[in-house]
């Protein structure tokens, strides 16, 4: 039976398996965060000696958005749920989907089997579980399967098979190195208020597995540690840690938004492009990876007048130089039609890299 059920997943876990190197940026700017609070309903989660999991999650994660509301106007915050119902860990990540969200954060407590012999925070991104702790705590998160009516959306995937978390690791998020980054200057944050610092870490949570875009999980603190129940549960320790992923959050997208506005002059082939224009342009990114690969890469079989250019110590690669949006549009169907879903237009102006507004307005001229 758990062979049967390790199979079939496996097979659905490949079709949403994509090449690491069809990896890329959605957009210029970060303009939606959905924040889930973890549980909810008949889900409590884990249960500390005055409260449970759900509550301190939804409190959290609602004092988190009023900061994001607040103070990042031109960010859309989007909530799984805004008070205590079931929410569906498949329906979770649809609905960062089906918003197109930027970024996805899911807010959790965490619990031992012993009390009081944990403290701290951690927070995960999608991977494999590479030790019993993790594999542990992805159990204990996934076990909400077992209280949904219709369990289709996850091929029998049973929670508390081992093996099945094999299989499961394969289907690592595409936005694993942005997921890191987010989930550090989380932990960072968390330090900062004085927190015990659990670190970055991986493990196969199925309400991060379906979503595309950043995500992360949040394990703000262990409920069945008497001392830290009592910080969570305190107007203080909500507000500080709400704080802390606000401030984390702000990084990030403040980072990422410059990065995508940064001077890079990109390198080309030997190969002359095809639409030979000036030093203002517009193009198609479509790629993101860590490591520098030749333009010439079978990676990218069928995609023109490939070119890459550096930020940050990552390598972006993009396809054509068009004097008009609408030939770089064309230019982004093509690329999409080739497997790279997620190609978008940007920018050159003077040969270092600007908005599609700005380009728009300098060729005007």
């Amino acid at each position: 039976m758990i062979e049967r059920k390790i199979s079939r997943f496996g097979v659905l876990a490949l079709l949403f398996l994509m090449p690491l190197w069809s990896f890329a940026q959605k957009g210029e700017k970060i303009q939606t965060i959905v924040i889930d609070a973890g549980h909810g309903g008949k889900d409590t989660g884990a249960l500390g000696k005055v409260t449970n999991e759900k509550t301190l999650n939804l409190a959290v994660a609602l004092k988190f958005g009023a900061y994001i509301e607040e103070n990042l106007p031109d960010v859309k915050v989007i909530y799984t749920r805004k008070k205590d119902k079931f929410v569906e860990l498949s329906e979770r990540a649809a609905i960062a989907n089906r918003n197109n969200a930027d970024v996805f954060i899911s807010i959790h407590c965490n619990s031992t089997e012993t009390p009081n012999s944990a403290s701290g925070a951690e927070t995960f991104v999608m991977g494999e579980s590479k030790n019993e702790k993790n594999l542990a705590v992805a159990k204990k998160e996934n076990a909400a399967i077992l209280l949904e009516d219709n369990t289709d959306a996850y091929d029998n995937f049973d929670p508390n098979s081992t093996e099945a978390y094999i299989l499961f690791s394969l289907s690592q998020s595409l936005y694993q190195s942005q997921s890191l980054d987010l989930a550090g200057k989380v932990q960072k944050q968390f330090a900062n208020k004085g927190r015990n610092d659990r670190g970055v870490q991986q493990a196969g949570f199925l309400v991060l597995w379906k979503t595309s875009m950043p995500s992360i999980l949040v394990e703000l603190g262990f409920i069945n540690n008497t001392k830290e129940e009592q910080f969570l549960n305190s107007e203080k320790g909500q507000t500080q840690m709400a704080l802390a992923l606000y401030r984390a959050f702000e990084e990030y997208k403040r980072e990422f938004e410059a990065e995508n506005h940064v001077s890079s002059k990109p390198e080309t082939s030997d190969e002359k492009p095809s639409s030979v224009v000036g030093d203002t342009y517009f193009s198609v990114q479509f790629s993101t990876l860590n490591k520098k690969v030749p333009v010439t890469d079978k990676a990218f079989k069928g995609v023109k007048d490939v070119e890459v250019y550096e930020y940050n110590g990552a390598y972006r690669y993009i396809s054509g130089r068009f004097l008009t949006k609408a030939e770089a549009l064309a230019r982004q169907n093509e690329v999409r039609d080739l497997g790279f879903k997620d190609a978008f237009v940007i920018a050159f102006i003077n040969g270092e890299r600007g908005t599609v507004k700005q380009a728009e307005e300098a060729l005007k001229k």
